[in-house]
């Protein structure tokens, strides 16, 4: 609001020359000569209207960069600042702030802005007047983070990532009556934003500085910055060195192979849980990740995953037709390691791993994977549900199995009645339970076992429905990798069938 200047006050008649205050106001001031009434020094809630050259940026303000500044310095040079700016004099603000003060750009210009740096930047570049209402009040009251905040709030234009470090300034603001910082719930309230915002938001900033500047730029949004921000460590920690490289592993997986981040964060944990080198696993070990809120899209439901890509997989099969018993996926999966004579090393020939060690590391991983899919909410499509169903029910013979298995991965994950020790009394009490979600899982549970306790049998050479399966997890938002000795067994199968 803009308020006028004083009208001087004047004596009256007989009282001393009629000049009223305004000489003794003048005198006071220290101004002679020519200077007017408009050179004393300016009121708090003054409007001024002043050279931006005399307005310094204020340290305090959380925008990595002014965007799009092309069309608003266009409209200033035709019509000039519309909305004043604050300011605040520089010297009231470096000694109410003195942290701050070895960070003032220009600590010799008279005045320091609060909200208002994009109108500031357009007025320099276009030599415009700046109009700015005085505001001491707020650095005296030690409010100039959460006027700030709140100028945020109402513009749009700020990535996360400003947004994020706008209110971490506000959680560093001293208390205006007490010598502490304000507490969490002091942050959210002066912030404007719920408490579970406020945290995720924060919780950006303690991302690798390649993810943040992903989030920045837009390239990744808050949600997945935040999702990948959870990544932890072994010993449980999200911020140590070795959780910032799973969280950066995530991001790169998402960037190129465009996962999405569920099956990116799934990928990165199949990673560390196992290395195939030479049959050899290392010994990092992931925990499964926690089981999730449910969500209201039902489980199974058929809708395909958001931000994945289908990794190309050829299933080999003979004439087209598949067996009985065996389901076949979308055409997509595994690329196959080809190797030549010319490409081995001759000179240091690789050891001799004993086939079955090798079957047993891609039954561990596998089984992990499995684990990572039942873990998410959206753990398969509609149609590759009914199709490990239709299997099941045509091979009775391999449900015990299939559910004993089934049944240590639901309880590890905590779904359904973990009470239930057997796994007959188990899937009797989901059936019995009426929670359709749950009964979808538990039956696609026995028929994703089925498939994997089949694939996992020693001594057996593989067929289309072990492919099949491999193919399924390859493709899922479990975002398997084939071993070596898998993809070995699939290009065996491909030349048998040819």
């Amino acid at each position: 609001m803009t308020t006028p200047l004083p009208r001087p006050k004047r004596k009256k008649k007989g009282e001393g020359g009629g000049s009223g205050t305004l000489r003794a106001d003048r005198e006071k001031a220290g101004l002679t000569g020519s200077h007017d009434i408009h050179a004393l020094p300016p009121e708090n809630g003054e409007l001024l209207e002043l050279d931006p050259e005399t307005i310094s940026p204020n340290p305090m303000n959380m925008r990595l960069e002014l965007r799009d500044m092309d069309s608003m310095i266009a409209d200033v040079g035709e019509r000039g600042v519309h909305t004043p700016g604050i300011v605040m004099h520089t010297k009231v603000f470096m000694e109410c702030y003195p942290q701050w003060a070895s960070r003032v750009k220009h600590p010799d210009r008279t005045f320091i802005l609060g909200p208002g740096h994009r109108r500031h930047a357009a007025a320099l570049a276009t030599g415009r007047i700046m109009p700015a209402v005085l505001r001491d009040d707020i650095a005296r009251d030690r409010r100039v983070e959460e006027e700030l905040v709140s100028e945020n709030n109402s513009r749009a234009g700020l990535s996360p990532i400003e947004q994020a470090l706008a209110i971490d300034l506000l959680r560093q603001r001293v208390h205006e009556d007490e010598d502490r910082t304000l507490s969490f719930d002091e942050v959210v309230e002066r912030a404007g934003y719920t408490a579970g915002t406020v945290s995720k938001y924060l919780a950006l900033l303690k991302l690798p500085d390649d993810v943040q500047q992903a989030i920045h730029v837009g390239d990744l949004s808050m949600r997945a910055g935040y999702s990948l921000s959870l990544l932890k460590d072994a010993d449980g920690k999200k911020e140590s060195p070795e959780a910032h490289a799973l969280q950066l592993r995530g991001w790169e997986l998402m960037r190129d192979e465009k996962l999405s981040v569920e099956a990116a964060k799934n990928r990165v944990t199949l990673e560390g849980q196992q290395q195939f080198h030479a049959g050899k696993s290392s010994a990092t070990t992931l925990a499964v990740p926690e089981p999730r809120e449910e969500s209201t899209t039902q489980a199974g439901e058929d809708q395909a995953p958001s931000g994945e890509t289908p990794k190309p997989v050829t299933v080999p099969s003979k004439g087209g037709e598949t067996a009985p018993g065996e389901t076949t996926a979308a055409p997509t999966a595994v690329a196959v390691i080809e190797t030549t004579d010319d490409s081995a090393p001759t000179a240091s020939p690789a050891p001799t791993v004993d086939p079955e060690v090798l079957r047993k590391a891609a039954a561990d991983q596998r089984d992990l994977a499995c684990r990572l899919l039942l873990a998410e909410e959206r753990y398969a499509k509609g149609a590759e549900s009914n199709a490990r169903l239709v299997t099941m029910v045509l091979n009775p013979n391999e449900w015990k199995q299939a559910a004993a298995k089934a049944h240590g991965w639901l309880v590890e994950l905590k779904k359904g009645p973990s009470s239930k020790k057997r796994p007959t009394d188990y899937f009797a009490a989901v059936a019995a339970s009426e929670d359709s979600g749950l009964m979808q899982r538990a039956a696609f549970a026995i028929g994703l076992a089925a498939d994997e306790v089949r694939a996992a049998q020693p001594d057996r050479a593989w067929d289309a429905r072990d492919v099949a399966h491999v193919q399924f997890l390859a493709t899922s938002r479990a975002s398997y990798q084939l071993s070596e000795w898998e993809q070995q067994q699939v290009e065996l199968l491909s030349r048998g069938k040819q």
